[in-house]
């Protein structure tokens, strides 16, 4: 007969172990299972429920269990008491499950398998149907009828990926139907539109018509920062001395029901002027977004300027009645005021990552190393830096110009002294 043990955890809880001997003998080996995930009660009772099992088995292992799993199923073998669930359901499960995602991308996650559900193409809700009764030819069909951009087909196709591929480790579905059907990464990047950079006269004329955001447009081309990561900058951030900033906070989405994401460091230095609607303080896009830029003289300027009074956990950045710069409110109530007013000039509109843009043109144009320029921005990778700005780089496009009419001039090529 098989027996449980009640063991005390390292966290205070109860874990139980079923043991026996195999197939009932004295000197068969022994078998161990635990119970550990659950509460006290809940593991002594999925513990008793097991034992009774493995005695209803002649103490062996109970048909289709897996030690440390449970019952599993064989890939492609669905319950057949239980019903395929429906895509939008499996995929709810799939984003509730995901561990590491921050509580607004969470949210975001959500939110387009709201819209995949409503989504109606030739006719059918597609993502309405069980899990298993979608096929390849209706996402193919959901890819050439959907109103949408290239790039966004092709993020919607990335979760419904995964959505899939978690459909199948459930054992719904013996491949992920979603392979192979994704946009080609060249046609999506062929697809997105040409990067806007700012004449110097323009930025002149955008900067003089900002009104009390005009260092925040002179800060964010001047260092290429994002605009959560600007309006999440503090005094204590900016180093006058040394001429630097210090990137390693920003602005983040909240989830579902207010829930947020704030590191533990930073939560015991806010207070309730660091609240904003719908947002909260966290860490930068990536691990590389926590940096150190360097700025130029007259950036430490026109900052100098702008930290005195400040407290060190003061904002630098606020809007004209003192709150945290909110990017939707900034974006209905001033940038399009703005534009409007360049319109009016003749400037065409641009948007304020734009100027981002526009930072790496003028390091590009003065020659500063991708490498560089890649960590100033934050890019994880250079690969993103090269895709998104290689093309501005025209020194190699000289250089080889100049290697090719010395070839046809009939003398030697060598290289150049120091290169």
């Amino acid at each position: 007969m098989a027996w449980i043990e009640k063991r005390k955890r390292g966290d205070g809880g109860v874990s139980a172990r079923v043991m026996w001997r195999l197939g009932g003998a004295r000197d068969g080996a022994k078998q161990v299972e635990t119970f550990s995930v659950g509460t006290d009660a809940q593991n002594l009772a999925r513990a008793d429920g097991f034992r009774k099992m493995v005695d209803a088995a002649g103490q062996r292992w109970p048909e289709g269990w897996v030690k440390g799993e449970g019952f599993v199923r064989p890939p492609g073998e669905t319950d057949p008491l239980k019903a395929p669930p429906r895509f939008v359901d499996i995929g709810e499960e799939y984003v509730r499950q995901i561990v590491d995602l921050t509580p607004g991308t969470r949210k975001r996650y959500l939110g387009h398998l709201g819209v995949l559900e409503k989504t109606r193409i030739r006719g059918a809700l597609i993502f309405t149907k069980p899990v298993t009764a979608i096929t390849e030819a209706d996402l193919k069909e959901w890819l050439i009828d959907w109103d949408r951009s290239l790039k966004t087909k092709a993020n919607y196709h990335g979760l419904i990926h995964g959505v899939f591929a978690y459909a199948v480790k459930l054992g719904y579905l013996s491949a992920n139907t979603a392979i192979g059907t994704a946009p080609r990464m060249s046609r999506v990047k062929q697809s997105r539109p040409e990067l806007r950079f700012l004449t110097e006269l323009e930025l002149k004329r955008a900067v003089e018509l900002a009104g009390g955001y005009a260092d925040l447009l002179v800060v964010a081309v001047g260092t290429g920062m994002r605009f959560g990561e600007l309006g999440a900058l503090w005094a204590s951030d900016v180093d006058l001395e040394r001429g630097t900033i210090r990137v390693n906070k920003a602005w983040k989405r909240n989830g579902e029901d207010d829930s947020t994401d704030v590191p533990g460091w930073l939560a015991k230095l806010l207070k309730p002027k660091h609240t904003m609607r719908d947002h909260h303080l966290g860490v930068p896009k990536t691990t590389k977004s926590r940096r150190t830029i360097t700025i130029s003289p007259a950036l430490v300027a026109v900052l100098r300027e702008r930290l005195k009074d400040k407290a060190a956990d003061d904002f630098v950045f606020v809007s004209n009645a003192g709150y945290p710069l909110h990017n939707g409110d900034f974006s209905t109530h001033v940038w399009r005021r703005l534009m409007k007013a360049l319109e009016a000039e003749g400037i065409g509109r641009f948007r304020f990552h734009d100027l981002r843009h526009t930072h790496v043109a003028w390091l590009v144009a003065g020659g500063a190393p991708l490498p560089h320029i890649q960590a100033r921005l934050g890019h994880e990778s250079i690969t993103t830096t090269i895709d998104t700005y290689g093309h501005l780089l025209s020194a190699g496009d000289e250089l080889i110009s100049g290697i090719i009419d010395t070839a046809l001039s009939g003398q030697t090529v060598r290289p150049k002294a120091g290169v």
